[in-house]
């Protein structure tokens, strides 16, 4: 049984080996506290306002908060008639650790937040609860009950994302954390880079498997309350139990943590409760001391732990389960210099190379294929930009400074693309960055130009997320890098193939046409610009 004795022996081995690689090891905590949290927290709230000790937090701990909350209501006068309902919805988001998501259109400007745009969701929302499933479900909300078919597409397309970086990078990263602590306990050179382990020599489908079922069975263990908190104990050592060998099924992971935690759950518990003061110190010192000591001294003592556990429990288990935690390599006596001999471990991220995907992306473009593509791309943002207020509004909407359909915006950007970064072609990092400087910078310079020849706005990204002067934000940025990708390896090229199947005769009869067509209306718009509801009021 993992004892009283036992518990002391981890605490003080766990202080020695955080002061072996004192600083790298309060690194690889902090890389990790980033990475899952979506940043670090020197807090400075009130003890009123909502903790930031990361404990780990059980069914019983959210129905106390629960019915803590519901009683200081009732104290301070505020809706004390809540209904089942209302109970039920604060039950499930402190369950989640998630807080309700407002709605932007009622949050006002002098509020300093943001509330418009879709990255405005995820800055003020979503990323700060990292609540992938209530994003679904507001994306529920805004298509059924609100008609905001953009806006649900996009909250969907995100909540997609959210589920994918928990599944393989918040939830998984945690074992790299585990491998690297168990690690350096005995190899002094111990390498950071243990925290890719789930990413290497092909272990990451399996490691998320068994994760992510850990972390549905715990879940709904939770909503039984007494239940939540004895699988709590008895999932504790999956992490470990996967880390130490990659290989093995959730059935295994599960039985064998069941059986090596048999008789141990009051005492991990009673260890956990020897860590609290620590938390609270954390807390009270703005996590401080979290940064620089606990945190990393926990994760220590978490990797004793274990070892202690397994060297109890290993002769128990069945020949069957005892064979499956084979790595002795980390279960040695000495701590020894070097590093633990698991042989070559390589990434599993493959290399991308455009060139596998797509041919002649260096070409020279013609005349007249320069002068499609103009055209093309001016459609293709009229059409989209048509498209995205019909979506979100229910209206037709003839978008642009002009009356024909096209916004030679998106032309000349796309033409811009192509001749002033060609030399970045062969690097599609520069390329992306190219783009978004070269976009931005047409559309910060169109917008002004035509605030100061119509007085007019014919865009507005007044609070969006990180917006210069309402005439350029930072979604649209990213939007224009990756349309600068796709505009110079797959959609400039297929089409520049297309047009050319086409006889020269009539691409320059179609030519002239266009021209002639968007120089009369050029003509036109100056005299008479195209404005009204939709295009220079009513923005979305």
């Amino acid at each position: 049984m993992f004892d009283s004795k036992m518990r002391r022996a981890a605490l003080l081995e766990g202080l020695k080996n955080l002061r072996r690689r004192y600083f790298i090891n309060i690194l690889v905590v902090f890389i990790v506290a980033v990475v899952v949290n979506g940043g670090y927290n020197l807090t400075t709230g009130r003890l009123d306002e909502k903790s930031s000790i990361p404990t780990s937090q059980t069914a019983l701990t959210t129905a106390v908060s629960v019915t803590n909350e519901v009683r200081q209501n009732s104290t301070m006068g505020l809706d004390i008639d809540l209904s089942n309902a209302s109970i039920i919805r604060k039950f499930i988001f402190n369950v989640f650790d998630i807080n309700e998501i407002s709605d932007p259109d009622s949050i006002k400007k002098s509020s300093g937040k943001y509330y418009s745009g879709v990255a405005s969701v995820f800055v003020n929302e979503i990323t700060g609860s990292q609540s992938f499933i209530f994003g679904i479900l507001n994306g529920l909300n805004e298509l059924i009950f609100k008609g905001r078919v953009a806006s649900s597409v996009v909250i969907f397309i995100f909540a997609l994302l959210s589920i994918a970086l928990f599944i393989f990078v918040k939830n998984v990263i945690i074992t790299g954390q585990i491998r690297y602590f168990l690690e350096q306990r005995r190899y002094r050179d111990t390498s950071p880079s243990e925290l890719l382990f789930p990413y290497k020599n092909k272990r990451l489908k399996n490691v998320t498997i068994v994760l992510f079922a850990r972390y549905i069975f715990q879940l709904l263990w939770n909503l039984t309350i007494v239940g939540g908190i004895i699988k709590h104990y008895e999932y504790i050592l999956i992490p470990y139990i996967i880390t130490e060998n990659p290989a093995i099924t959730r059935k295994e992971a599960f039985a064998i943590s069941k059986q090596m935690m048999s008789g141990n759950k009051f005492s991990v518990f009673l260890l956990e409760m020897e860590l609290i003061p620590l938390y609270v110190l954390s807390y009270f010192t703005y996590n401080i001391t979290g940064l620089f000591f606990s945190d990393a001294y926990i994760e220590c003592v978490k990797a004793e732990m274990y070892m202690n556990i397994r060297a109890l429990k290993k002769a128990e288990l069945s020949s069957e389960y005892s064979a499956l935690i084979n790595d002795f390599a980390l279960d040695v006596s000495e701590v020894t210099d070097g590093v633990h001999p698991s042989g070559d471990e390589t990434l599993d991220f493959p290399t991308v190379h455009i060139s596998n995907y797509v041919s002649d992306y260096l070409r020279d473009y013609s005349a007249l294929s320069l002068i499609e593509l103009f055209f093309t791309y001016s459609l293709v943002g009229w059409i989209w930009e048509a498209i995205f207020y019909l979506a979100s509004t229910g209206e037709f909407v003839n978008r642009g400074t002009m009356h024909g359909p096209w916004l030679p915006i998106y032309g000349c950007g796309g033409l811009l693309i192509i001749f002033l970064l060609k030399p970045f072609r062969k690097s599609p990092g520069a390329l992306f960055v190219g783009a978004v400087a070269v976009c931005g910078s047409v559309e910060y310079f169109t917008s002004w130009l035509l605030e100061k020849l119509f007085n007019e706005k014919w865009w507005d990204y007044t609070g969006y997320f990180l917006n210069i002067n309402g005439r350029v934000c930072f979604e649209g940025l990213i939007v224009f890098g990756m349309a600068g990708l796709a505009f110079t390896y797959f959609l400039s090229p297929m089409l520049d193939n297309l047009y050319q199947k086409m006889s020269r005769k009539y691409r320059v009869i179609l030519c002239t046409i266009l021209i002639v067509l968007f120089v009369v209306d050029l003509a036109f718009s100056i005299v008479h610009p195209n404005i009204g509801e939709g295009v220079t009021s009513g923005l979305v």
